[in-house]
């Protein structure tokens, strides 16, 4: 034997030890592979074993709830309170994902490969004798082996991390209620989420751009006050359907949608800008139409439900109700500062405080529409149809039951072991229970009938005290336009503080005892309004209440119907965070419409006037109020999610 075989044999000795140490840490993360899918099954099984003898816990806000799902009935599903803060997502998330095994299993793959190739060209190299000693020991089959047991054992890990989802206040409070998407679909990138998110907030800036203005506006083209109502609702007329037609269209793209939103707000404010020089009503109202087409909220919506990942979706969420928040005060915050402009006629257009919000929004909403054309990246569409949980996963281990007799001894395959030395059971080999039974339809039907009437009456009301406050402080208080919108703006600004103290108590009060309080508490604030402003204080204080309780109602209520709606509900384009949206939008088109009717019966130029409409508007939002506590209480035990 020569010098240069002598030198193959000590490469190939040292490629087979570099095999042989690849193969224990090929062994070492199958072991974690398996010790990751046996506590999430562990979870599910100990979960669904409790609330066959006890009634799950309801989650609260500020902690998290997990979300159950059955192996083979997809439309099952299970929801189960704990008391774990909220950031124990993170680390729960950090199981599923398991990001670092499955990027240690690439690792050890690749270098694998590696090493087979340099094997095979010394083996090449080698003498025939050499080559074939070699092979007839080939150590490369045993790793293969052990590559092989790594990914099953990596499938079904990620199968069972699939089953348990953790679900945080937030998304529920966003009316996102399908569970997050597996890793390799979750593309949504930070501008993609900053992008949606101003959308929501832009858009809701626009919308209560006008409540400061209104009388104004109105006064100065000639037109009659008792039109504020209708002028403003023209925004959720064309809402509603373009919230329809928005959210079909997102099963084919969602960046089309954005710009169409953004190209809608634009012109709706520059026709808000003409219809104040040519004195026509018509115009203005076309001007809130368009303003109410760029309503893209059910888009942003779905952004984040279907392309955010698991462990960064309470931030998204929270973001988004942030921004929205943010919005609904910053469009009657403008009042402030353009009540300084002066006025500049500019051409056959008039740049003055009333106009100037309008002027400024555009601008903002064409850097918005430019960021959106050029940056913006299409995400890959989602079928909902398929189901992602099965991709990679042999058909045999979809039909594990939550409860399984136990296995006999002919269950077991060879080289996997449980933690206490026994051997590990295959999922295809465990006998299939029955899975239990789905909801049906009919016996939701009345839970979600009362969610969605408090989501209705709650912007119906929110939206009738914000739009008459300009009209009562205007005309019996003598506060200016910019006065008014502060007011409005500081009412925006405290729905972040109120979901958060709502967040800290919640959990000692179930979610329908919250709503019947906060449903009653509104009742008392309509009894306030309804004393038509007199005095001042009592005025406002039934407003502070009124609106305060109407923020709490729409996190509370949404918290709710998470946890009654039909499981079917859950995703899809007709979904329970599209009908919620739905239900919003209308309930803000009654508002103002109510508004306009009471205000063209009652009058609203002079102070009894006033007074009368204070006393018929808020009569009615109390009637309305107490009728929907009623029908709650009728259905009380069926709340109890």
């Amino acid at each position: 034997m020569d010098s240069q075989e002598l030198d193959t044999i000590h490469k190939l000795h040292r490629v087979e030890t570099k095999i042989e140490e690849l193969q224990a840490v090929a062994k070492r993360i199958t072991d974690l592979l398996q010790y990751v899918s046996l506590n999430m099954q562990g979870i599910r099984k100990i979960l669904k074993k409790f609330a066959k003898h006890v009634e799950p816990t309801k989650p609260s806000p500020g902690f998290l709830a997990l979300e159950v799902q059955h192996p083979h009935e997809p439309g099952w599903k299970m929801m189960q309170g704990t008391f774990l803060p909220a950031n124990v997502s993170e680390q729960l998330d950090d199981m599923t994902s398991h990001t670092t095994l499955v990027a240690a299993a690439a690792k050890v793959k690749h270098h694998y490969d590696k090493l087979r190739t340099w094997r095979s060209s010394l083996l090449k190299e080698s003498s025939q004798d050499l080559a074939g000693a070699v092979a007839a020991d080939d150590i490369g089959t045993e790793i293969e082996n052990v590559l092989k047991s790594m990914d099953d054992m990596h499938r079904m890990a990620q199968r069972n991390a699939m089953l348990v989802h953790g679900l945080g206040w937030s998304e529920r409070r966003a009316g996102i209620f399908e569970p997050a998407p597996i890793d390799e679909l979750a593309v949504a990138t930070t501008l993609g989420l900053v992008l949606n998110c101003l959308s929501s907030g832009l858009y809701m800036a626009n919308y209560q751009l006008v409540l400061p203005n209104i009388r104004d506006y109105l006064t100065d083209i000639g037109a009659a006050l008792s039109m504020a109502g209708v002028v403003i609702g023209c925004c959720d007329i064309a809402s509603i359907p373009g919230t329809i037609g928005y959210s079909v269209w997102t099963n084919s793209s969602f960046k089309a949608p954005l710009i169409s939103s953004a190209v809608a707000c634009i012109l709706g404010n520059t026709l808000y800008c003409i219809g104040y020089d040519t004195k026509w009503l018509s115009i203005l109202m076309a001007a809130r139409l368009l303003t109410g087409l760029g309503s893209a909220r059910t888009v942003n919506r779905r952004y984040i439900a279907d392309f955010v990942r698991k462990a960064a979706r309470t931030k998204a969420s929270a973001a988004f109700v942030t921004c929205s928040a943010a919005g609904m005060a910053l469009g009657p915050l403008l009042a402030v500062p353009m009540a300084r402009v002066p006025t500049v006629q500019l051409g056959f257009l008039t740049f003055n405080p009333i106009t100037a919000g309008a002027y400024v929004m555009s601008l903002i909403w064409l850097v918005f529409l430019a960021v959106t054309i050029f940056c913006f990246e299409e995400p890959p569409i989602r079928a909902d149809a398929i189901d992602h949980s099965k991709d990679s996963i042999p058909e045999s281990t979809l039909q594990q039951p939550l409860l399984s007799e136990p296995p006999s001894p002919g269950g077991i395959e060879s080289g996997q072991t449980t933690e206490n030395g026994n051997d590990y059971i295959s999922p295809a080999k465990i006998k299939t229970s029955a899975a239990p039974k789905i909801p049906s339809m009919r016996s939701t039907l009345q839970p979600m009938i009362a969610t969605f009437c408090i989501l209705f009456l709650l912007k119906l009301v929110q939206q009738a005290y914000l739009d008459s406050l300009p009209l009562f402080s205007g005309k019996l208080y003598g506060w200016s336009s910019s006065q008014a919108g502060l007011m409005l703006a500081v009412f925006g600004l405290t729905v972040i503080p109120v979901n958060t103290a709502v967040g800290q108590i919640s959990d000692h009060v179930s979610d329908r005892g919250l709503n019947a309080v906060t449903l009653f508490i509104t009742a008392v604030g309509c009894g306030l309004l309804m004393c038509g402003g007199r005095p001042m204080w009592m005025y406002f204080l039934g407003g502070t209440l009124v609106f305060m309780c109407t923020v709490i109602l729409e996190g509370s209520g949404m918290s709710l119907m998470s946890k009654i709606m039909h499981p079917s509900l859950a995703r899809g384009t007709w979904n329970a965070g599209l009908m919620s949206t739905e239900a919003g939008t209308l309930g803000r088109l009654t508002g103002n419409l109510c508004l306009s009717l009471v205000s063209k019966i009652t009058g609203v130029n002079t102070d009894s006037e006033v007074y009368r409409f204070g006393f018929m508007l808020f009569g009615l939002m109390g009637l309305l109020t107490v009728s929907n506590l009623g029908y709650m209480l009728a259905i009380w035990k069926r709340l109890a999610a």
